[in-house]
């Protein structure tokens, strides 16, 4: 099974962010270290620019994906992933969300309702380009996850 290995503060982060973004879907990436047991060193906010339905979907700049990229390149990381929400819906990818998916990369998602963090869960896209969840693993620091 696959998992990702994920600090608490990050977790408290991610959650603030989708708090701080409800009614709208809030998006970041994950920075860290690729692998079947994926760690998380760092998470960074996006920006969704999504200005059609942004309660409803997430849409990532280009621009600012590729600065966290090279931001990540260069401290000898990798983006493994990428987390949103899901304002007062559960914490499950969409078809949307699988029809934009990458493979090897995880995807977290939120569920936050009435504006309050309920859930989170993680998946990734197997062979058969079906989303499989991951085993979120919650560590104090990242360190403990290396």
């Amino acid at each position: 099974m696959v998992a990702l290995k994920i600090s608490k503060s990050d977790i408290k982060k991610m959650f603030e962010h989708g708090e701080e973004s409800y009614p709208h879907e809030c998006c970041g990436v994950l920075i860290g270290i690729p692998g079947n047991s994926a760690i998380v060193m760092e998470v960074q906010r996006l920006t969704n620019v999504n200005k059609e339905m942004p309660t409803r979907r997430y849409d990532v700049d280009p621009l600012e994906l590729a600065k966290a990229d090279s931001e990540a390149e260069k401290k000898g990381l990798e983006i493994i992933g990428i987390y949103h929400s899901h304002p007062d819906h559960p914490a499950r990818p969409s078809k949307y969300d699988h029809d934009h998916a990458w493979r090897y990369l995880s995807y977290v998602v939120m569920s936050i309702e009435k504006g309050k963090a309920k859930a989170i869960t993680s998946w990734r896209l197997n062979e058969k380009k079906e989303f499989e969840q991951e085993e979120l693993i919650f560590v104090e620091k990242t360190a403990e996850a290396v």
